[in-house]
């Protein structure tokens, strides 16, 4: 128990690290936007191709009507960091960063009206 628990913890700090970095390096590299965030999702393709040729995961989509919604999916993620990091040359990290922690509070406002759940106290906690 005592060993899964420390694994959790580092996977959830270095997530952090990583996500916090993105608001630092989007603001000064003196780089286009549409240039950065190529050379992010290049990279980012590129690790997990790797991780997952390791893990052994397909990467294969199975049913066409999955094609859509991993369309929708990734025009969205697109979007996300485009604006993200316009905002990030455009005012400060600390907004940036302040901006980008509050998905998980929106994802839970906005899940009973998409999931048809009911908002828990435990959910918004």
């Amino acid at each position: 128990m005592q060993n899964s628990s420390l694994k959790n913890i580092s996977s959830l700090l270095l997530a952090t690290l990583f996500i916090s970095t993105s608001g630092v390096l989007g603001k000064y590299i003196a780089l286009p936007t549409e240039i950065i965030i190529w050379f992010r999702a290049s990279l980012a393709m590129v690790f997990l191709y790797v991780y997952c040729t390791y893990k052994k995961i397909s990467l294969h989509i199975h049913a066409k009507k999955e094609y859509l919604p991993f369309f929708i999916s990734g025009v969205f993620m697109a979007v996300h960091w485009i604006t993200y990091f316009y905002a990030l040359k455009l005012s400060n990290v600390a907004l940036g960063i302040l901006s980008l922690y509050t998905f998980p509070m929106l994802t839970a406002l906005l899940e009973p009206l998409f999931l048809k759940e009911n908002l828990t106290p435990y959910t918004l906690f």
